[in-house]
Formats: C-alpha cells, structure tokens, sequence
C-alpha cells in the first residue's frame, strides 16, 4: 500500500469515528452552574427551610418563595426566588437550622 491510499484509509477511518457521538438528550451542566432545584425532598426540615428565608429577607429585604429543597447528610439546599424580580438564591444549612449560607444562582450580567 503506498503512503497515499495509507492516508485516505486513515482518514476514512477518523471520520468514521468521529460520527460516533452519543446523544443523551440531557442537558449539560456545566461547573460554574450547578443545577437548581424545584423538587422538594420529604427529609428536609421546615426549620431548615424557615432558617433559610429567614436569612434571605434578611438580606433582601424581599418577599421569598420556596421553589424546591435537596437533603444530603452534610447539609441541605433550599432553593427560593424572590418574588418581587423571581432572582434564584440557594441556602445551604444544617437540617436543624444551624450555619445558612446564601448564594444568588443567576446571573449578574457578565458575558
């Protein structure tokens, strides 16, 4: 085989290979925007959840909805939108209420 049908034979195969994606149809989530959550998980505490708007309002001086809430052992996510602009803030904190901390999940107008 001589150096050129060696490198269509190569090149055939590379693109032959690079068809061979597989779409999952899920949406991809990228590290800097961790997914937000509108389910509600039975094991989350409401003291958690008071704690969390509490916190909020606190700090925004806004009315707040609770749009969904994720429980792990280490601490527990609220997830809540302010109802005057629906801004995503999350809250993680302990299940009894203890260490909120806030964090606003959108976007502050950076490209």
């Amino acid at each position: 085989m001589n150096c050129t049908a060696k490198i269509f034979v190569g090149l055939t195969a590379l693109a032959a290979v690079s068809g061979c994606v597989e779409d999952t149809g899920l949406p991809e989530v990228t590290p800097a925007a961790p997914p937000f959550i509108t389910t509600f998980d039975p094991n989350v505490s409401q003291v958690a959840v008071n704690t969390c708007v509490n916190a909020l309002r606190a700090e925004t001086n806004s009315s707040v909805s609770v749009v969904g809430t994720n429980y792990s052992e280490a601490n527990v996510g609220v997830f809540m939108r302010l109802n005057s602009n629906g801004a995503p803030w999350r809250c993680l904190v302990s299940n009894d209420g203890r260490g909120a901390e806030l964090m606003f999940m959108g976007s502050e107008g950076g490209a």
